[in-house]
Formats: structure tokens, sequence, C-alpha cells
């Protein structure tokens, strides 16, 4: 998985912060990823019970679907074409991800615009995120950057239950990365991991518009400086209809690979 679909999946982790209280709930919306000539767009479908997820995407042609128990630090990548099931465990991933990308080193602004777009019965407010972190592009010394809108409800009756989420955003071990994108770019999921840190506590997640790049003077640094990766993602509907269980199993006879 490239850097700029963990931000995707990043974004539309950002949404599912309503389910912490016990409900179930479902979103469903759009997405695209790209570079400005090479743009994706992809449906989103995420569903949520208590700190079990799942995401369901197309890229490509090929369907995926990530499961995260965020209890038990697990995550599952599903390709649904070969039937494999790669599971992970979250806890090694973010030690990884520390050694190249100490979250120290992070700086992020997070501020209201005072504009801001409806979603059903929410009223999402802007607001202008900024980031950097000094990481490596290969053997080359860099900085990554992060910079977009987010548009977020922070005065609605669901508020009340992300109460669950502000309680694991505090702990120290704190961590939701996609493990391909932290072993290519860990100041990416170092950044993205406390964004939501930082988030949880302002309200629920309703659309997105990011783009990230690279400083330095290397070869690698300067050809990812042309190509910015630019992604969004917009929610149109949820629902809090009962999930079933099954839906937040992996699929009988697929493949099992534990990393």
């Amino acid at each position: 998985m490239t850097a700029r679909k963990g931000m995707l999946v990043f974004l539309a982790m950002l949404s599912l912060w309503p389910s912490f209280s016990g409900a179930d709930l479902t979103l469903t919306g759009h997405s695209m990823a790209g570079t400005a000539n090479m743009p994706m767009s992809s449906q989103e479908k995420i569903w949520i019970r208590k700190t079990t997820l799942r995401r369901d995407f197309v890229d490509r042609g090929r369907a995926y679907t990530h499961l995260y128990d965020l209890a038990q630090r697990q995550a599952a990548i599903i390709d649904h074409m070969t039937r494999v099931a790669e599971v992970h465990d979250l806890s090694a991933v973010q030690a990884a991800t520390e050694v190249s990308a100490p979250l120290k080193n992070l700086k992020m602004t997070l501020e209201k615009t005072g504009n801001s777009k409806s979603l059903k019965h929410w009223k999402c407010e802007e607001h202008t995120l900024t980031a950097s972190m000094p990481t490596r592009l290969g053997n080359e010394e860099t900085v990554f950057h992060l910079k977009g809108q987010l548009w977020v409800a922070g005065r609605v009756k669901e508020l009340k239950e992300i109460r669950e989420l502000i309680k694991i955003a505090k702990k120290p071990d704190f961590f939701l990365g996609i493990p391909a994108v932290a072993k290519v770019s860990p100041a990416q999921s170092a950044a993205l991991s406390e964004v939501i840190r930082r988030l949880a506590p302002k309200g629920l997640l309703c659309a997105g518009e990011i783009e990230t790049n690279y400083e330095g003077n290397g070869p690698m640094a300067n050809l990812a400086r042309r190509i910015p990766a630019r992604l969004s993602i917009t929610f149109q509907d949820f629902s809090r209809e009962p999930i079933a269980q099954d839906v937040f199993s992996i699929p009988a006879g697929y493949q099992l690979v534990r990393k």
C-alpha cells in the first residue's frame, strides 16, 4: 500500500469515533486519492461497534477490507482477490515507527477557520491542519509535511459517544496506523495518529482534504516534492442500525498470515 492510500485510510478512520459508547454505526461516502493529474476515486463504507471497526474500499478494481480491534491492538488487512488476511500486532508496528520517526520531533497545529458545512443534522466546522516531522526517504534526510482541512461536528448529540475514545487517545501507547504504510513512511503514521489524538476531543469528522510532500535536497526528495499526494474523503450519510456480528469477522476459508 502506498503512502497516499494510507493517508486516505487515516481520513476514514477519523470518522469512526462515534462508536466508542457501544452503539453501532455505519457510514457511507466516497474518497479520492492520487496526484493532480491521476486521481482515483472509490466508494467508502465503514462499520463500527465499540472498539472494533471495518472499512471496505476498492483500489483499481481490487476489493480490500481493513479490520481493527483497538482493544486488542490488532489489525487485519484482507485482500479479497487472493483471499488472504494479514494479521498485524499494532504494538510492534508502533515500536518500529518510533525508531525512525520519534513523536517528540513532530510539530502540528489544528485551528478553526470559522467556516462550516452540514452532514444531516451535524454542523461541521472547518479546521486547518499543518504538520511536519524530520524523517528519511530511502537514504536521504528529509522533512515530511502535511497540510489540509478537516470538517468536524463538535456540537451534536452523538458527541457524548466518543468518551471512550478520549480515554484511549490519552494513553501513552495509543496508535492507529496501516502496517505497510508505517514501514514505508513512519513519519506519516506517527503524524496521523497524533492528529487523531488531538481531534478526538473536538468532535466527529464529516470530511477531510489533505496534501502531503517531502522537503529535502536529494533526488528522491526532489521527485516527491514535484508529485505531492492529494486526497479527500466525504461522508454523505450515517446509520445507527444494528450490525451483524459476522461483519467484523475474517471470512471463512481465507488464509491467515500473522506478521
